[in-house]
């Protein structure tokens, strides 16, 4: 290669290569989340790599057409770029939108075309207080561990950090690519403990043709090498070499403040529309409070379209009047606010100001734990308006591991009444990272901080139930199957806690429906004494006096459901025809103190949809059956066949909620299965 400067290069591809497109994501499309992936990728590798004892500082920052790179200056930049960008606008199979069309993929590659002949208006983010990207620059096996410039510029899907870091899909550094116009970035690190500054870039378009050439969608912008394709590892630009000035130049050209302070400062050339300080601003607050309030980040966004903004622990909730409103009620200035108060003083609690308390949910030892701790004096507390700080415990297991090696680890959970709200919120927070698709307590006036420490063994489970984008916890996810006993329930243990203790905790005997079973329970029955479900909330021990029977059959029907401890059981009705070969659906889901059956579906559904059921009969319930074919459907449906007149279903590990039980015949040529609510 006859270049000497620094400029891109995509090297040219084998016969034998596969031919593969990105799929990381809608590369040269905007998306509504742009901002909120941005923010969270960034700053949790930011935070990953922060230095002890350092309050790690993020300065995004705009150029606007105000400070944009003139065209003669651009081109240094875009060196060996043109040529690919127009080989895939030239290979794109639809033709070019016209100024009135929607802008889609297609539409984009021309503008993208279009924009890089002009000047380059650009988005800088930079860290400080962080080690910069280490590792070795000539290293590029399939797998790098703690190998950061590598995991940064030379993998694509695999991820170079250990455990107690916040990422771990090697995902996160796609969103710089995609917060550009052309799919591309440049970076500069300056490694602790070292005086030279390095420079290097990547771009991700589509395989492509040049001539009779075939390139790959990724390019590097590297040091100029005379090296053919086949032997060719890009490397980068180093200050201390015969480049330096190239490296000297971009600090200036694109106001970088790097310096000599380690870390890593991102170029994005032409970053997309939607990409404003406000919206970068209102990511931050609702993604990184935590770590803000806690005094381990600052973050600082400079606009000359807007005011500057400093989030820090004195500026975060007054700036809630200066970032873009988010449609989510959980996200409303109003929301915020509560958000950051309760956050303030969650960090200010000392260890010995946490009450503990055994987790609702998970073996029979903590079930019975959780029912016999005593909630009155919390119970009053917590409805006088008084926050509350809670440390419950569990236990993790790793595949390769014994009962003997189970590990310990608490979470924590501060929680406060708020009778303004409409609907209660929860919030979820691994490490520095907080977890957003995830709402558990609308049914109650309250707000929940829900804290795990991301270095635990609790920690790195939850990590493994997180897809790439980090938004949920989801206890089927195959990463958590893969790597943990009993993940899944662990996961539902975490998700689930602050709506079982709230429901402990808030006095609403006199406003729930207690009679909200009569029209689901034929009055010829003769009533049932049984242990909960049903009756008052602050006491599952309470013995009640309430009809059961299924939902669907009559008197005439053949079988009988009657409640017992902790859940019910259906057996065949004495003297009634026999209902051997006969088949049934049967579905379940907690009662609402409000709402009938389909809403008490839905609610079912929905956590269900969102990965948290209420229950899930394979994994968090127990059953028992005698002479029937029994197969799950759902986490709350199964369909019965019945083999002997004597027949016995039991099915318990219900908290003490009253339990809406429908029972189909599906033999019945007139009946229609009712569909699950959802």
């Amino acid at each position: 290669m006859d270049v000497l400067a620094p400029c891109w290069r995509f090297r040219r591809m084998s016969p034998a290569e596969i031919n593969q497109d990105p799929v990381q994501g809608e590369f040269f499309t905007s998306e509504s989340d742009l901002a909120e992936r941005l923010v969270r990728e960034s700053i949790q590798n930011s935070l990953d790599a922060a230095l002890p004892n350092e309050t790690v500082r993020v300065r995004f920052a705009f150029s606007r057409e105000v400070g944009a790179l003139p065209v003669d200056a651009a081109q240094r930049y875009r060196e060996g770029f043109n040529r690919h960008l127009e080989a895939v606008a030239g290979n794109a199979q639809t033709p070019r939108p016209s100024v009135s069309q929607e802008v889609n993929e297609e539409g984009a590659i021309y503008q993208a075309r279009d924009l890089i002949a002009g000047s380059m208006t650009y988005m800088t983010v930079e860290d400080f207080g962080t080690s910069g990207l280490s590792g070795n620059i000539e290293d590029n096996h399939e797998q790098e561990k703690e190998n950061h410039f590598w995991g940064f510029f030379r993998s694509v899907g695999i991820s170079p950090k250990g455990d107690d870091k916040g990422g771990s899909w090697g995902l996160g550094k796609w969103v710089f690519p995609d917060a550009s116009e052309i799919n591309a970035y440049i970076g500069v690190t300056k490694r602790s403990g070292e005086s030279r500054t390095l420079l290097m870039g990547m771009a991700i378009l589509r395989t492509h043709h040049i001539g009779d050439d075939k390139y790959p969608p990724y390019g590097q912008f590297a040091a100029a090498s005379a090296e053919p394709d086949s032997e060719w590892l890009p490397m980068p630009v180093d200050s201390t070499s015969a480049d330096g000035q190239f490296v000297r130049r971009t600090l200036q050209d694109f106001r970088l403040q790097r310096g000599n302070q380690s870390g890593l400062s991102v170029i994005v050339p032409w970053p997309k529309p939607d990409l404003t300080g406000r919206s970068i601003a209102r990511a931050v607050i609702t993604q990184y409070f935590l770590p803000i309030l806690e005094r381990k980040l600052v973050v600082e966004i400079e606009d000359p379209d807007a005011r500057d903004i400093r989030l820090d622990t004195s500026t975060l909730e007054s700036e809630l009047t200066n970032i873009d409103q988010s449609d989510r009620d959980d996200e409303s200035p109003e929301s915020l606010r509560g958000l950051i108060r309760l956050a303030q003083w969650a960090v200010t609690r000392q260890n010995s100001e946490h009450i503990e308390m055994p987790v609702p949910q998970g073996d029979a030892a903590a079930k019975r734990g959780f029912a016999a701790f005593d909630f009155a004096e919390l119970q009053e507390r917590f409805n006088a308006g008084e926050r509350l700080a809670l440390q419950l415990s569990t236990k993790t297991q790793r595949k390769h591991q014994t009962r003997r090696q189970m590990s310990d680890s608490v979470f924590r959970i501060y929680l406060e009444r708020d009778e303004a709200l409409e609907k209660g919120h929860d919030y979820f927070v691994r490490g520095h990272l907080r977890i957003p698709l995830m709402d558990h307590i609308r049914d109650f006036r309250a707000r929940a901080l829900i804290v795990v420490d991301g270095a635990s063994e609790l920690g790195h489970l939850l990590r493994d139930a997180e897809g790439p984008a980090h938004t949920v916890w989801n206890p089927h996810a195959q990463r958590l199957k893969d790597a943990w006993s009993g993940g899944t329930r662990r996961v539902q243990e975490v998700r689930r806690a602050a709506p079982q203790i709230l429901r402990k905790l808030v006095d609403d005997r006199h406003e729930r429906q207690l009679d909200a079973l009569a029209d689901l329970f034929p009055s010829d029955l003769e009533p049932v004494q049984a242990s909960t479900p049903g009756g008052n909330v602050g006491n599952g021990d309470d013995l009640i006096t309430r009809p059961v029977s299924p939902l669907l059959p009559r008197s005439s029907s053949p079988v009988r459901i009657e409640a017992i401890a902790g859940g019910f059981r259906v057996t065949p009705v004495k003297g009634h025809a026999p209902a051997v070969d006969s088949s049934w659906f049967i579905r379940f889901a907690y009662d609402l103190p409000r709402g009938g059956k389909k809403k008490a579906f839905n609610a079912f559904a929905a956590g269900l949809k969102t990965g948290v059921p209420d229950f899930d009969l394979e994994s968090s319930l127990q059953v028992q059956h005698e002479g029937v074919d029994w197969t799950v459907t759902e986490a709350n449906e199964a369909n019965v066949t019945v083999c002997d007149q004597q027949f016995l279903i039991e099915i318990t590990g219900f908290d003490d909620r009253d339990i809406l039980v429908e029972m189909d015949r599906l033999s019945d040529p007139a009946h229609v299965v009712p569909e699950a609510a959802g």
